[in-house]
């Protein structure tokens, strides 16, 4: 696991030295192991190495034969011993035991098909120095980044959009639409980045450039698409053994290391899967890691403790503390270099730094909602489309008008907080209103908030990205759609961005097995009655859990890793909204509107109105644009 960073400069120009260094500061906490510095006409690579696997060998930037080809790698690919016998067998001999020379040995024997033989996690970058081209790859569901910057001259790669900051032509500034949708998403959509200049490689896509040529920026290849639902119905119980079967073997798959490993265990179903499967192999070997809330509407510790005691782990627990909390923010702000509108990230980063004293690298239960249709929006879906066919006065008009009256609740995913969220978008189509349902501000309240001349550039729908997928989706059914949709935004712009950030700022690896390919190109294809048998959510994984893990952990409701953030903004940060967003410094920016935000934190202070989502993504925001674009840190730590 590492960051990497390169250069690329058209027609064999120099590259800066003092520029890749200023790359390799920048993502130092990716790999504080070792660091590695490649550099030629035409090109500069760079690394900065945790070291996962080979840990003596492997360092970066590795050659292949005859020195021809350099990479730089960073990833996990579980069955690179696999594809490594084969090479064997093909004549190829290795320096050392590390992926990263298998992926490069892969490259030379199969060209760019060479990913589709891999299954893992990576970003990487192989330069050929005979020919000058250079070949850039990211993995198939985005678990690991890669940001991309055209220069005038070619263009700069890096896993962290703070590396290339340095390299923006004009130097770093928002870019408005990409902060629009933001504001919609809650997350910067998964093909862009909040600063101009610079922007996301697509996961699931490849890139050859010929550097000869003038080059302005990469152009990405798919090699691989996801195709939801289209599958055939199969018995129940063979699918249940199947799964079983798979399930173990992706877990299996990604116990590959040759340093301390654990596990994050939040008590749901998706990380105690992981958990059962991972102890059946490791025994009582196993350390797992907890984080318990003080506020008892959020904390699962006591589920987690429970499967922790049934499976033999070592638990290990960090209980949150307000003190604890609010030293950490100046942390994520640093870590995330995006706005990001969901506060899971800050208890993220202390469990990751907790765990890092213990283990070097740790399996999550990331991706399970996606892989097993777990989101309760899913079964929501089926009600709105019976609520759909009511009168317009009824649909419309009335049944909001009550709902939007209901009192509000501190309680996770309390009934007053669904039934809110249900009767928004209405009168959009069901995929767009799906983003209204899991989003934050609408236009209304864009409008409201943004200055007219901030307003002015930002350009587009905000659900511009969302239209350009939907017109292109395969599924025929809306479930299978609405999965699709999520896998390609939320995963990826939420719980994956999430992930490998904290992670990865405490020097810590985070897997997520449950997208692991084999496991994926199964679960994939199943049709949604056999996912959600009875229209449950997660019904199918909850019948092959059923036997391993304890009956209150199979049949408690969905809870997810949700700090209590509308509490947090009613009091533990309330004096940092106001230092924040007090009236001289909103005006003084020229972004907002104070009114409004006064407005918003006045209603939720009182609780005539929940917008503790809306506030934390404000903050978010703020804070991001106070530290990197302005380069200061208004407020925190």
């Amino acid at each position: 696991m590492c960051g990497i960073f390169g250069i690329v400069r058209g027609s064999g120009g120099p590259v800066d030295r003092e520029r890749l260094e200023v790359m390799t500061r920048r993502l130092d906490h990716r790999g504080p192991d070792y660091r590695g510095v490649f550099r030629e006409p035409g090109i500069g690579l760079g690394s900065t190495r945790l070291a996962i696997v080979d840990t003596d060998g492997g360092n970066q930037p590795i050659f292949g034969t005859d020195d021809n080809h350099v990479i730089v790698y960073n990833g996990e690919v579980y069955n690179h011993a696999e594809i490594r016998r084969d090479l064997e067998a093909k004549g190829y001999s290795f320096r050392t035991h590390s992926d990263t020379e298998t992926v490069l040995k892969a490259f030379e024997e199969f060209g760019p098909d060479c990913v589709t033989r891999f299954n893992g996690m990576f970003a990487f970058a192989i330069w050929d120095r005979k020919a000058k081209k250079l070949f850039l790859a990211r993995d198939r569901m985005g678990i690991k980044p890669l940001y991309i910057c055209p220069l005038e001259d070619g263009f700069a790669f890096a896993s962290e959009a703070k590396a290339l900051l340095p390299l923006v032509p004009g130097g770093a500034r928002p870019d408005w639409t990409a902060v629009h949708q933001f504001f919609t998403f809650g997350y910067v959509a998964p093909l862009d980045s909040p600063f101009a200049g610079i922007e996301k490689f697509p996961a699931g896509h490849t890139a050859l450039i010929e550097t000869e040529k003038r080059v302005e920026r990469p152009e990405p290849e798919r090699f691989w698409k996801a195709e939801f639902g289209n599958g055939d119905e199969t018995a129940m119980d063979t699918t249940v053994a199947a799964l079983d079967d798979l399930l173990e073997e992706a877990v299996a798959l990604e116990l590959m290391s040759d340093v301390p490993l654990g596990i994050f265990l939040s008590g749901g179903l998706d990380s105690s899967a992981v958990a059962y499967y991972a102890a059946k192999r490791l025994g009582k070997d196993l350390t797992s890691f907890s984080l318990r809330f003080e506020e008892k509407t959020h904390d699962e510790s006591a589920d987690a403790r429970s499967v922790a005691d049934h499976l033999g782990l070592d638990h290990k627990e960090l209980t949150l503390t307000p003190e604890t909390a609010r030293q950490s923010l100046g942390r994520v702000v640093e870590a995330l270099d995006e706005p990001f509108g969901d506060s899971t990230p800050l208890p993220l980063l202390m469990l990751s730094e907790f765990a890092r004293d213990h283990v070097k690298t740790v399996l999550t239960g990331w991706g399970g909602d996606e892989a097993f249709a777990g989101y309760p929006t899913l079964k929501a879906h089926s009600t709105a489309q019976y609520y759909r066919r009511l009168p317009k006065f009824l649909s419309h008009g009335l049944i909001p008008a009550v709902v939007n009256r209901l009192p509000v609740s501190d309680r996770y995913l309390s009934f007053e907080f669904k039934a809110k969220r249900f009767v928004r978008g209405i009168e959009l189509p069901p995929e767009l209103q799906h983003f209204m349902w899991m989003g934050y501000f609408d236009d209304a309240a864009k409008t409201r908030l943004f200055q007219p001349r901030i307003r002015e550039q930002m350009t587009g729908p905000a659900l511009a990205p969302v239209e350009a997928v939907v017109g292109g989706l395969s599924e025929t059914d809306l479930i299978s759609r609405i999965m699709h949709l999520d896998a390609g935004f939320f995963l990826q712009g939420n719980g994956l961005f999430q992930a490998d950030r904290m992670s990865m700022a405490a020097s810590l690896e985070a897997r997520v097995p449950l997208l692991n390919n084999n496991l994926i190109d199964f679960t994939m294809k199943l049709p949604r009655r056999t996912l959600m048998p009875g229209g449950e959510p997660k019904g199918l994984l909850k019948r092959v859990l059923a036997p391993h893990l304890p009956d209150t952990i199979i049949r408690k409701p969905k809870k997810g890793f949700g700090p209590p953030s509308s509490i947090w903004v009613r009091g533990l940060f309330a004096g940092l909204f106001d230092e924040v967003f007090s009236e001289d410094r909103v005006q003084e920016a020229g972004i907002f509107n104070h009114g409004e935000i006064h407005r918003l934190i006045g209603e939720h202070r009182t609780r005539r109105a929940d917008h503790g989502r809306d506030l934390w993504a404000l903050l978010s925001f703020q804070l991001w644009h106070d530290r990197h674009i302005h380069g200061v840190s208004m407020g925190i730590n």
